[in-house]
């Protein structure tokens, strides 16, 4: 329900501020080919199927202008494993830091990485509603996989805490 100046919000959601009511699974979407400069996909993809997530990203190549971007994010779910593996797990890491740097201070003075809610959404969603559940994880690779099939070029930015896989794909 944000609005984001110079975008087009769509959501299956009638939540406040979406102009366009859309299942992101249902082709094609309302959007001529190559006629969309930048998409912002930020926590989209998760609730996506893996069964549908080339799909998507297929229909998402189609609606960008040849050089348009779209920007990713998702939980870093490999980075979410080696933190159970590695016992970086923890409650003293804030669930919700009030910033960057006081998400990284606890990480630096406890040695761990993620607190339990966090870890928990990264795989299954907060369940806020009826969609905020994740029916796929990504990792790293399998993110890169996902976009180059789509034929996208793939550029990661980084995220220090390790929480997110952030990523400029670029038509």
């Amino acid at each position: 329900s944000k609005r984001i100046k110079g975008f087009i919000n769509v959501d299956i959601l009638p939540l406040e501020n979406v102009d366009i009511r859309h299942d992101l699974t249902k082709s094609p979407y309302p959007f001529e080919n190559e006629s969309i400069d930048e998409i912002l996909m930020t926590e989209v993809l998760e609730h996506i199927s893996f069964k549908d997530t080339d799909k998507v990203l297929a229909e998402c190549y189609r609606i960008l202008k040849s050089g348009g971007k779209m920007h990713i994010q998702v939980p870093d779910c490999g980075s979410m494993m080696e933190a159970y593996v590695f016992n970086g797990i923890d409650k003293r890491i804030p669930h919700k830091p009030i910033s960057e740097d006081h998400a990284l201070e606890a990480i630096i003075e406890t040695g761990k990485v993620v607190h339990p809610d966090r870890w928990l959404y990264a795989f299954c969603g907060a369940g806020k509603h009826q969609y905020d559940f994740h029916k796929n994880i990504f990792t790293k690779e399998k993110m890169e996989e996902y976009l180059e099939r789509a034929g996208f070029k793939v550029d990661f930015k980084d995220d220090p805490k390790r929480w997110k896989i952030i990523v400029n794909a670029i038509k």
